[in-house]
């Protein structure tokens, strides 16, 4: 968690048989970015990672490219590459994390902690692995020299983790709604465990809303309206033209044969959200596999970068579309503003509020409601209050 986060809380108002109201209150210091004014932009780079528990990397890379568009800088395809591989390393891990962690407890089990010890060193071994030197986050690129071997031995872990998870090979039921429920009808591990629990008590729909799933380049009007954010309102409560965006492994992953085909079955319920991010690891793993054999070497950017200029960088955080917009003035970074997906996905009118407005008021509706947080995955401990009129 980072250092200044706190949290969200849902309060959901209950009159007769249904949910007539569903609050959501942010105490996230979402403008808490301006503290990283006054800074070089190698500074900040190297701050964003350490106060960042969460999907740092994403952060730290979010804003180097923030830095480049801002100084005009074109890191080779090289270094694209490496950071695309490490952005994977990292997504692959948060989800996990996530799913052995938290997953659990919504089946009444406690959490799976015994795979998640190897998974927490693997992303800062990734770096070694590709930046030797740590400036892996180095606006216009650092020294990337690839140590082959132990990247062999991270697809090792990784495979393993991905064996633990799946309780066998994504060919078991990547291929349709139907080998999905076959093989959570019959598998040990927690992902099917869940996911069969949602089939048996027919909540694979519960949740599902008018979908306003995230474009992969963010919305059209992003930097404008980061721009033009001085009261900070925008990067707290984010809008495209009123619609509230949801931005996820869903929103990546719903073109995917087996999404989709789960989407038109049972809209953008539970059973969607739930596989989408299966299925996001076992695409994560493929594609590692094809850029490990493709990752080079390349030199480092030897220069010092006094310019000046704005600009922003978006990059796919585990958890969704990651924004950060910088104004550069001789070299040191004047304003500095990020947009989390947390606050597309936990919106007081997003997908949190839609998929549980007007839901039936039944006995484990909190239950029913904390499985739908868990869905959305904030970076941020969320509870869960009912209220009965």
């Amino acid at each position: 968690m980072q250092p200044f986060d706190s949290g969200l809380a849902v309060e959901l108002q209950v009159t007769g048989r249904a949910v007539t109201d569903v609050r959501i209150h942010s105490t996230r210091l979402v403008q808490a970015s301006r503290m990283l004014a006054s800074r070089t932009p190698a500074q900040v780079t190297a701050i964003l990672p350490a106060i960042y528990a969460l999907c740092g990397t994403a952060q730290a890379l979010a804003g180097c490219g923030a830095m480049e568009a801002a100084l005009r800088l074109n890191p080779s395809p090289a270094h694209r590459m490496a950071r695309h591989f490490l952005l994977w390393v990292e997504t692959v891990t948060e989800h996990a994390q996530g799913i052995l962690r938290d997953w659990p407890g919504l089946v009444n089990e406690p959490p799976d902690l015994d795979p998640i010890k190897p998974l927490r060193p693997m992303v800062t071994a990734a770096k070694r692995a590709l930046y030797p030197d740590g400036d892996w986050a180095r606006p216009g690129g650092g020294r990337l020299a690839i140590d082959h071997g132990a990247l062999i031995e991270q697809r090792r872990l990784l495979a393993n983790l991905a064996a633990h998870l799946f309780d066998g090979s994504p060919e078991d039921w990547v291929k349709d709604p139907d080998s999905l429920q076959a093989w959570a009808r019959r598998g040990e591990g927690i992902a099917a465990r869940l996911l069969h629990r949602v089939e048996r008590d027919g909540l694979s729909a519960f949740g599902r809303a008018t979908p306003h799933l995230m474009r992969a380049e963010g919305p059209r009007d992003l930097e404008t309206r980061l721009a033009d954010d001085d009261s900070g309102d925008y990067v707290a409560h984010p809008d495209c033209g009123g619609a509230v965006f949801e931005t996820n492994a869903l929103s990546r992953q719903s073109a995917q044969p087996l999404i989709a085909a789960l989407i038109d079955r049972h809209g953008t319920g539970i059973t969607a959200r739930l596989t989408a991010r299966l299925v996001e690891i076992a695409v994560a793993l493929r594609d590692m596999e094809d850029l490990a054999q493709d990752l080079c070497d390349a030199p480092r950017d030897p220069a010092e970068h006094h310019g000046s200029g704005n600009g922003l960088g978006v990059e796919d955080a585990a958890r969704g579309l990651l924004a950060h917009r910088v104004e550069i003035e001789e070299g040191v970074v004047n304003r500095y503003q990020i947009l989390a997906p947390t606050e597309w996905n936990f919106h007081p009118a997003g997908p949190l509020f839609s998929g549980l407005m007007g839901a039936e008021a039944t006995p484990d509706l909190k239950w029913r409601a904390h499985l739908l947080v868990a869905a959305l995955d904030p970076c941020v401990a969320c509870t869960v209050e009912v209220h009965h009129a």
